[in-house]
């Protein structure tokens, strides 16, 4: 019995499709980091000076601390979309819902583009751009998902300086325990 080949051709393309399915779902890189990290990041913002933030991932939990250069603590728990503002002048804090979008995260329907390979702060990466509101954005990540570059309308608006990864204390991402819920203005919640 001959073998027909013209027969095997609708086959043989639906199991190379679907064999390449997993490459192309794994296309879009991973921005989120999937181990714990700490990063010192160099931050330019319009008109001001640059500041340094260290920003702590406790990975497994999907939590991030951000030291800003004030003194100024911000928790995200992003699996919980929940906000905590440390405020240490009094010793307060202050719980919000609604974890914003990170700078450096797309809008949920964004296309992105893989670009070239780089290095930065000692780390490989690779850089992904896209288009929001009318203007270029770049980011590099790396493969266990640290952004480690944000680059915006052709200007670096974020870079990592260091990075570091090891266990993160979970007690970091919660607020002391000498610390009490601050007030909220008349009329708002705590």
């Amino acid at each position: 019995m001959p073998l027909n080949c013209r027969s095997l051709l609708p086959g043989a393309a639906l199991a190379l499709l679907l064999l390449g399915l997993p490459a192309r779902a794994q296309a879009q890189p991973v921005l989120a980091p999937t181990r714990d990290v700490d990063i010192t990041y160099e931050v330019t913002r319009p008109h001001q000076a640059r500041i340094r933030e260290r920003v702590r991932w406790l990975a497994a939990e999907h939590l991030e601390r951000i030291d800003g250069p004030d003194k100024s603590v911000t928790i995200f728990d992003r699996k919980g979309n929940e906000i905590t503002l440390l405020m240490p002048a009094t010793r307060t804090y202050r719980k919000l819902e609604g974890a914003p979008r990170r700078p450096m995260e797309p809008e949920a329907d964004a296309v992105l583009t893989r670009g070239g390979e780089s290095a930065v702060a000692g780390q490989r990466c690779v850089d992904w751009s896209w288009i929001e509101d009318t203007e270029a954005r770049t980011l590099c990540a790396t493969a266990d998902g640290v952004v480690l570059r944000l680059v915006v309308g052709g200007k670096t608006v974020m870079e990592a300086r260091s990075v570091s990864y090891g266990r993160q204390n979970p007690e970091l991402f919660k607020a002391p325990p000498n610390y009490m819920p601050a007030l909220a203005p008349e009329g708002g919640a705590p």
